[in-house]
């Protein structure tokens, strides 16, 4: 399956400077780390994401010695300490384990800023970075999220819309999403993210999730709405 190639350079340097006044050399920086145009990894490349020129998202699965050979990576990051560490090529690139399993009661958190660095830092000396827990979808996503709050100064929705035209599946549980909103309050002093209650599974989501259960509130409220018709 092939990466979604829309042109999100345009889309975020006009919404994101009408929304909030930020200097214009981050944008000339978004655009030079890959905010432009993206074109499509290779098929045998399949359920690998490239966030950007530097920055990769994977599954486990896709995190084999061939790929990171290939790709050029100089430093993984795993996030998922059930998994035993991640097959290395030779020579082995730089190597990170971050302890913390996928529950929204976990401080994610407090990783943000060390794995953040680690990231930035890699860019800076020219290498590139993958990072994934055991599908790539909710612990190595948060720590992507961050990474982009954080160095590319996007805000939180702007990066979970830039990410998930690339990866569709990403999906932090709640309980990190909520660490995320935190943290780009922390870092730029904003909140684009809310969090929603929705009445069909009766818990709160972030509102960036909201489209999701759509189809499934609208019945909830048509049974609902009968319901007590019938009473």
């Amino acid at each position: 399956m092939e990466e979604d190639t829309t042109n999100f350079g345009a889309f975020f340097s006009n919404s994101l400077m009408e929304e909030r006044s930020c200097d214009p050399e981050h944008f000339t920086k978004l655009h030079a780390l890959g905010m432009q145009e993206r074109q499509p990894l290779p098929a045998k490349h399949n359920g690998l994401s490239r966030i950007l020129p530097s920055l990769y998202l994977c599954g486990a699965n896709v995190a084999r010695p061939d790929v990171l050979a290939e790709l050029g990576v100089t430093l993984i990051i795993n996030v998922a300490p059930e998994l035993p560490d991640t097959p290395l090529p030779e020579p082995p690139p730089a190597y990170l384990r971050i302890s913390i399993l996928d529950k929204g009661e976990n401080d994610i958190m407090k990783h943000f800023d060390e794995v953040t660095s680690r990231i930035e830092t890699e860019r800076l000396n020219g290498g590139t970075t993958l990072v994934h827990c055991v599908a790539g979808v909710s612990r190595s996503t948060s720590i992507c999220l961050a990474y982009l709050v954080r160095f590319l100064r996007m805000t939180l929705r702007d990066a979970f819309l830039y990410v998930k035209a690339t990866r569709p599946q990403i999906r932090p549980n709640v309980g990190f999403f909520r660490q995320l909103i935190a943290y780009e309050s922390e870092i730029l002093g904003l909140s684009t993210v809310s969090m929603i209650f929705i009445e069909a599974i009766g818990q709160e989501v972030p509102d960036v999730y909201a489209p999701q259960y759509k189809a499934m509130e609208q019945f909830y409220m048509k049974h609902r709405k009968h319901a007590r018709r019938r009473d």
